[in-house]
């Protein structure tokens, strides 16, 4: 299995198309359409909690690492999500004005209500992102471990 580190691609861009089903709890696509957000073998979206969801846009506020990400390259222009559907979903639905995160006064803030330079902040935020390329075996494989 060949993988390919991505330091290229923002927040933006992933959120770039994203959209959310609501009824179903499912972060469905990002990158323009490009990426799958939650293949069929994931979960469901389950940070919809007002924490888990809340920490990972803290997080990014704070200029912490969001970890590595993993997608799986079908082809050139197709991608899906092999690991990090959770934070990804989180701050696409922040983006998209989803759910509120409280400022350093307490108040509740949604992404279209935060400071410009903290939208910037956000939407700038490089992700660090493995590009796995292989047969369903091998992803398969790998990720047992």
């Amino acid at each position: 299995m060949k993988t390919t580190l991505r330091t290229d691609i923002t927040v933006k861009d992933i959120c770039d198309g994203f959209v959310y089903n609501e009824l179903e709890g499912k972060g469905l696509f990002g990158l323009s359409g490009k990426l799958t957000i939650q293949p069929e073998y994931q979960r469901n979206y389950i940070y919809a909690d007002g924490k888990r969801d809340v920490a990972v846009i803290q997080s990014i506020l704070k200029g912490y690492p969001l970890g590595l990400i993993y997608f799986n390259k079908i082809d050139e222009n197709k991608l899906e999500v092999l690991d990090g559907q959770q934070r990804i979903t989180s701050f696409g639905r922040y983006v998209t004005n989803k759910f509120a995160v409280k400022d350093d006064n307490g108040i509740e803030q949604y992404f279209s209500g935060i400071a410009t330079d903290k939208q910037k902040l956000i939407l700038e935020t490089k992700i660090l992102i493995y590009e796995c390329e292989g047969s369903e075996s091998e992803i398969k494989e790998w990720f047992k471990t």
